[in-house]
């Protein structure tokens, strides 16, 4: 079919999204891979929500600095931001891979191991050891609830694009 690869069905999604009824993509089986991949999308994150935060607070444009002055305060936020979330995913990434190494299985306990330990790099990121024992249960707590759910939480129900239901066409040719 036109876009049911080699199985010969038809697949009237946007081209290029993955079929739903596909299998999902695993995650990359190496420990150093699954840390890099978490360190690199969460310092990207961290950086982009540091830029949100940068355009949001009041930063001065003195005559001074000008606005050099002011690109580098930016850039400051954005930077401290991105070494607090890669810290925490690098950190959750870890405690996942340790866990699974150490118990010798692949359930949500691992999650919840590598959440506690993004939540203690959280407590040492703002010098609080309570607010980093809050942060991980919060977080393993989430992360517990991600994986009873097989990522429904997230994800939506159950059938939700699923292919079951025909698409409404809205333009001719479609």
């Amino acid at each position: 079919g036109e876009f049911g690869g080699e199985r010969g069905d038809r697949w009237d999604g946007v081209e290029g999204m993955r079929d739903p009824r596909e299998q999902a993509q695993t995650r990359p089986g190496d420990a150093i891979g699954r840390i890099g991949t978490a360190l690199t999308s969460s310092v990207i994150a961290g950086a982009a929500l540091g830029a949100v935060r940068a355009t949001w607070s009041n930063i001065k444009i003195t005559k001074a600095g000008g606005r050099a002055s002011a690109f580098l305060q930016v850039l400051k936020v954005m930077g401290d931001y991105a070494v607090t979330f890669g810290s925490a995913g690098t950190a959750f990434a870890a405690g996942d891979v340790i866990a699974e190494s150490l118990r010798e299985k692949e359930d949500l306990y691992n999650g919840a191991y590598g959440a506690l330990s993004a939540g203690l790099v959280l407590g040492i990121r703002s010098g609080s050891v309570g607010f980093g024992l809050g942060a991980g249960a919060a977080a393993a707590a989430a992360s517990m609830a991600v994986g009873v759910s097989n990522g429904n939480v997230i994800r939506g129900p159950r059938g939700f694009g699923d292919g079951k239901i025909p698409q409404k066409k809205f333009f001719e040719g479609q």
